[in-house]
């Protein structure tokens, strides 16, 4: 032991030590300071603190050789021991970088939290009924859409907000995960026309009120409460309040529309989609004026197809006449520009669309339903990269969205980023089990891994969700797997009653064809859609899948016809 401390003090290997220990802590202390003022993110400083501590052993194993007897060489043994290390750290280091974000919540919670950003959590229903639940969460709502359309403001997203209800959570892991430095929560009482509601800021990083307030009211007198609490809580956060008018300007509402109106906008939030267009056409009925009942039933018409069995010819009129008349009443309800750009992409009015969702970004920029329908748009006209973007900032507002993960993992797939999408699409699964449309996008980034099994599963809970023949779906995917079953699969995909849902939209019955290695009927079906825009999914257009005829010049004619790809003007992001 005594040579071996002699040894240490003549290469001075403790003085090496805490030289690099000093150095490497006045580092981090640098790089934390510049990432904070930077907004860069936390694994930077994750993967320096790892590579730091390689460098120690790297720079103990140099001290050991050339300390104060400089003269040592390093050996071919030596040399390989070094290499050993490096080796290992490398590996390390990269298997954090391709692991660590794979663990993780989905990327879009770990942003930076900006100082001007809230979460209005579901207000608690303090009725007494059960069967109130629905005025006290349409409160909320209303609440977080007046904020969505403040500039400067980030505000969570419905979905996200909604997934902490009923949860005693700490309003700073609610702060971490949602991104927000701010939280908004009460109550809302309701006794016949009178309703008591309570609000209070909170900080998510300090715990501190930030301010409360309770208010009394009638229900005619609704919309003046949500405007109050609105402007409070853009003042208290340095941000312009710019609804144009104060509380005592709005228009007294009509109590029992008002109550309709509440219960679509719970029933449209579960997709309940025939129930909230009946709903919302009750609430027009007894209020023709309701602008923002108009607003609601034209998107919920608008997207009716993709939800049930309807074609879209049959609602795109009705949805554009519901949105017209709430822009006559309300030119700024971002609601029912999204409407209309919904329903123009279904016609294939590409710079129809693109200008009704600028109009939707314009009058509320951070809109989280509004940047998630631009996304897909841009989408569909194979605008990829720049819709993955907007996908991801749509997710920065609406991190727990489950369609907002499926759509990011579609986005991925279509870009050939196949171990990115198949790591997003499994932590969306995890986090949504009983979500319709992540199970139907998971069958195909499945497919294009060659993972058949998986996606034969995913079918089958896809179909069973939608309450179509699990067995009949399935034997498609075995028939992509195994192509002596391909033919029969492609022809129980064209004739069977069975699978009658799957070959009304063209582009869905093309893209099954060319999976099962159906070229000619993969085009017949295209061109169907060509001629009759017989389809709600133009995104499906830029899957892999049809990488092997996407150069066939009947494939290309088809993309002339309806104008894609589409290059929208370039959009300043707010």
């Amino acid at each position: 032991m005594a040579e071996l401390f002699a040894r240490l003090r003549q290469r001075k290997l403790v003085q090496w030590a805490l030289a690099y220990v000093a150095f490497a802590f006045a580092l981090l202390q640098g790089v934390d300071i510049v990432a904070q003022r930077f907004a860069w993110p936390a694994s930077i400083e994750r993967l320096l603190i790892l590579a730091l501590a390689l460098g120690f052993c790297v720079a103990l194993v140099l001290a050991w050789y050339h300390g104060e007897r400089g003269a040592q060489k390093i050996s071919g043994i030596e040399l390989g021991i070094l290499a050993v290390l490096l080796a290992i750290g490398g590996g390390l280091l990269w298997r954090f970088e391709r692991v660590a974000p794979a663990t993780t919540a989905p990327e879009a919670t770990t942003q930076v939290i900006a100082s001007r950003s809230v979460a209005v959590l579901p207000f608690v229903n303090m009725s007494g009924d059960p069967r109130n639940e629905y005025f006290s969460d349409g409160v909320t709502e209303e609440i977080l859409n007046a904020l969505a359309q403040v500039p400067g403001l980030k505000v969570a997203a419905r979905t996200s907000a909604f997934a902490f209800k009923g949860k005693d959570e700490d309003l700073r892991e609610v702060g971490r995960v949602l991104g927000v430095a701010t939280v908004l929560e009460g109550s809302v009482q309701r006794a016949g026309d009178e309703v008591r509601i309570t609000a209070q800021l909170i900080d998510t990083r300090s715990g501190y009120h930030l301010w409360s307030e309770k208010y009394d009211r009638k229900l005619t007198n609704i919309f003046a409460v949500e405007d109050e609490i609105s402007a409070a809580i853009a003042r208290k956060l340095q941000v312009q309040w710019n609804r144009g008018h104060d509380g005592a300007q709005r228009r007294p509402v009509d109590s029992r529309a008002h109550d309709l109106y509440l219960r679509g906008l719970t029933l449209f939030a579960t997709r309940s989609m025939p129930a909230a267009i009946d709903a919302f056409e009750q609430a027009v009925r007894i209020d023709p004026q309701d602008a923002a009942a108009w607003a609601s039933l034209a998107e919920t018409r608008a997207i009716l197809p993709s939800y049930a069995l309807v074609p879209i010819s049959a609602t795109n009129q009705a949805a554009l006449d519901a949105a017209d008349k709430a822009l006559a009443l309300d030119a700024d309800l971002p609601l029912a520009h999204v409407a209309r750009g919904i329903v123009f992409a279904n016609q294939m009015r590409w710079p129809d669309a693109d200008a009704a969702f600028r109009d939707a970004l314009r009058v509320a920029p951070g809109d989280a339903e509004a940047i998630d329908q631009y996304a897909q748009f841009l989408y569909a006209v194979g605008q990829l990269r720049p819709a993955l973007a907007e996908i991801e900032r749509s997710l920065q507002r609406d991190p727990l969205s489950g369609p907002g993960g499926a759509i990011r993992a579609q986005l991925l797939f279509a870009l050939h980023d196949e171990h990115a999408a198949l790591s997003q699409m499994q932590r969306t699964l995890q986090a949504h089990p009983e979500g319709l449309l992540e199970h139907r996008i998971a069958v195909w980034v499945y497919v294009g891994q060659r993972d058949y099994v998986e996606a034969e599963r995913q079918m089958r809970i896809a179909s069973t969700l939608i309450g179509h023949d699990p067995d009949a779906t399935a034997a498609l995917i075995r028939g992509m797997a195994d192509p002596a079953l391909a033919p029969a699969a492609a022809r129980s995909l064209q004739t069977s009653p069975a699978l009658a849902a799957l070959r009304r939209d063209a582009i869905v019955r093309a893209l099954i064809l060319a999976a099962l290695r159906d070229r000619e009927g993969a085009l017949a079906a295209l061109e169907d859609f060509a001629r009759n825009g017989s389809s709600t999914t133009p995104q499906l257009l830029w899957y892999p899948i049809f990488d092997p005829i996407r150069q066939e010049p009947r494939f290309q004619a088809v993309l002339s016809k309806v104008g894609l790809p589409y290059a929208p003007a370039a959009r300043t992001t707010p």
